[in-house]
């Protein structure tokens, strides 16, 4: 017993524990994984601004098109069309053709029914009736068939 204990007492030196180990330089999985997640970041970013600057157009004329007049009101869904639709395809069409060019982007026409009232707002020195009609369904269309959804053939 009393040589147990005068080793106990015994001067000894301290453990020396080694370093822990360094975060750097990191391994190569983990440079992939922040690559990774850089380049999602990146994506994601790009799409956004990409969506955004495709729905400008779209954005400026429903907050333009319930202050204006039907004249003016359809006007703009021209401009807004010739943003979103190949030139050559929308500035050819005139009267009914672009009437039905109108009515074949919405589940329910909204154009081709409305022709005569349509004709006389935009040719009548005076137009008679109270339009407020024709400037929401020009407000719905811009709204529904803006963009343009991909045919699938």
């Amino acid at each position: 017993m009393t040589s147990s204990t005068n080793d106990s007492l015994l001067p000894l030196a301290e453990l020396h524990l080694p370093d822990a180990p360094s975060w750097f330089p990191l391994a190569w999985g983990w440079w992939a994984t922040a690559a990774a997640i850089i380049l999602v970041l990146i994506a994601c970013g790009l799409f956004f601004r990409w969506k955004k600057k495709r729905l400008a157009p779209k954005k400026a004329a429903l907050l333009l098109i319930r202050r204006e007049k039907p004249a003016a009101a359809f006007e703009l869904v021209r401009q807004v069309a010739l943003c979103y639709y190949p030139r050559e395809q929308i500035a050819q069409l005139t009267g009914r053709e672009w009437y039905l060019f109108l009515d074949a982007q919405l589940a329910t026409p909204l154009f081709d029914v409305n022709f005569e009232r349509w004709q006389n707002v935009l040719y009548a020195k005076q137009p008679s009736e109270n339009n407020d009609e024709l400037v929401e369904h020009c407000y719905q269309w811009v709204e529904q068939a803006l963009p343009p959804k991909k045919k699938r053939g």
